[in-house]
């Protein structure tokens, strides 16, 4: 995304999934994973266990946006590659809350893949 490789098509195949599993769902909320919406959930100081509404989160994508890379470094306190991908990670998140109709998205403590050595644990071991 950020040096323009992402094609439309992409974006409508990406919409079109998210869509088509979403349909006819009630009140879906969304599971984040991984370092920017971890770093996201930090810096809005979110507590555990709580999500971060659409609200919140595009009010903070339009105070990132506005800023120059620089300027997040230092208003924020981002390390180097995060001030370079967050702004495009939130474009992601928003984007799947806006196809997909939720309205919060949830921060886990625990990573995608911790999670599924921890489930695969408990099954083999049980």
């Amino acid at each position: 995304m950020i040096n323009g490789m992402v094609n439309d098509e992409v974006w409508v195949k990406i919409e079109d999934w998210i869509k088509k599993n979403t349909e006819g769902i009630d009140k879906i909320q969304l599971l984040g994973t991984g370092g920017n919406i971890n770093k996201v959930f930090k810096l809005l100081d979110t507590k555990e266990g709580n999500p971060i509404t659409y609200i919140k989160l595009n009010s903070f994508y339009n105070d990132l946006k506005v800023l120059s890379y620089e300027e997040r470094i230092l208003k924020y306190n981002l390390n180097l590659d995060r001030a370079d991908v967050i702004i495009p990670a939130l474009e992601i998140y928003l984007k799947a809350f806006n196809w997909s109709g939720a309205n919060k998205i949830f921060v886990p403590k625990i990573g995608l893949s911790d999670g599924m050595i921890k489930m695969m644990y408990k099954k083999y071991n049980a």
